[in-house]
């Protein structure tokens, strides 16, 4: 039964081949957005109603505060993931990627959900007037085309969290060309790339991002690259297999999660920055050549949930704000952490639930790159049988 489920859900690619790990991290990515949304939407809505004083939970809000690294995650991992047959052919000499073939399976696979998730979120917001309708239509348009933040210079107003994916469409239609840096000399295309990662984050530093876009994140998609051809490469791959650096890689995560990239300190804040995309590069590239930290990323339901992130990432935010304003009236004692704990609890199940039941009916059916095909297939056969009549 478990294999059963475990086949029903599994992320179907378009090779054939799946590596567990990375819907591992992707587990990891989303859990912690998950949790810094639980957190932010019960610390803005309970308010100082408790006995005790929140903030006495430092190293715990800490990490809650800091969930949103996730998305730094994701981006670390889109650069790697769709960098990898590029950098098989530039590296390797394997199969050359047609860019036409790309830039479609990018469609096909990514635009339905969004567009179906994006359109329901509308028109629930639409039937509760949460903004006025004028409003709300420009809102949808502009996130339908993954422009709000360039238009607007803020957060998407169907749902905050489109923000990360107009970056992830940036950055979809400028990658081709970055991975063209993984054709020179080993030396040169890795000292370009480390090179661009430092510069654009100092350049960010001394001129800050006036809003979201892959100008502020940037460094990320670069740092998946660099991981590409690495992991291509197959850099110190032995060194790497060496049990013991299950401590460093849990180290690196508690760096990636603590390190203080918004500080009083300018120049903490610099260096916090500069170190960011790095600790993630070490990290995946431990996932993905330790084998027994391979294994924890691999284990039974964690990259089954991994691999559902995208589904989970597009409504998961919608779900808090929904059921949030009844799960906060219910309350155990008077103190922060049992309470806090209680509405992760309430809310997590039903978002892992819906983003199932959303991905196995609306994402899964398009991960088949062949679904394209089979309708052009079945438009074609029923154009024959009208001329046929």
């Amino acid at each position: 039964m478990i294999n059963s489920i475990y086949n029903k859900f599994r992320r179907i690619t378009t090779n054939q081949l799946y590596f567990p790990e990375i819907d591992g991290i992707r587990f990891l990515a989303i859990i912690l957005v998950i949790l810094f949304h639980i957190h932010g939407y019960f610390t803005v809505k309970s308010g100082n109603s408790f006995t005790d004083d929140p903030s006495a939970y430092g190293l715990l809000n800490t990490f809650l505060v800091n969930g949103d690294r996730g998305v730094q995650l994701f981006f670390v991992l889109s650069g790697f993931v769709l960098c990898l047959p590029f950098a098989h052919h530039y590296i390797n000499g394997g199969k050359k990627v047609l860019l036409k073939k790309y830039f479609l399976r990018r469609l096909t696979r990514l635009e339905p959900p969004y567009f179906i998730a994006m359109t329901a979120i509308f028109l629930m917001q639409l039937a509760t007037h949460v903004h006025p309708a004028p409003e709300l239509v420009r809102g949808w348009l502009a996130s339908l085309a993954y422009v709000h933040d360039l238009i607007y210079h803020r957060t998407p107003l169907l749902t905050v969290v489109a923000w990360s994916l107009e970056v992830e469409i940036q950055f979809y239609l400028m990658a081709p060309l970055f991975f063209r840096l993984l054709s020179l000399p080993k030396l040169i295309r890795r000292a370009v790339l480390l090179g661009a990662i430092i510069a654009l984050i100092v350049l960010q530093h001394i001129y800050p991002p006036t809003f979201l876009s892959i100008y502020g994140s940037g460094q990320y998609f670069l740092a998946g690259i660099l991981l590409a051809d690495f992991y291509v490469s197959d850099a110190a791959a032995h060194a790497f297999q060496k049990k013991w650096l299950a401590a460093p890689a849990f180290i690196c995560l508690l760096a990636i999660l603590y390190i203080p990239i918004y500080h009083s300190s300018a120049l903490v804040e610099l260096y916090s920055r500069l170190a960011l995309p790095f600790l993630i590069l070490f990290f995946f590239y431990i996932i993905l050549k330790n084998s027994l930290v391979k294994k924890v990323f691999s284990y039974k339901f964690v990259p089954i949930i991994g691999g559902m992130c995208y589904s989970v990432y597009l409504i998961h935010y919608t779900i808090i704000s929904v059921l949030g304003r009844f799960t906060l009236g219910i309350r155990i004692t008077e103190y922060y952490l049992p309470n806090l704990l209680l509405q992760v609890i309430l809310l997590t199940i039903p978002i892992i639930i819906l983003s199932a039941i959303y991905y196995y009916y609306i994402e899964r059916p398009f991960m088949s790159g062949k679904w394209v095909d089979m309708l052009m297939k079945k438009n074609k056969e029923e154009q024959a049988t009208a001329g046929n009549k």
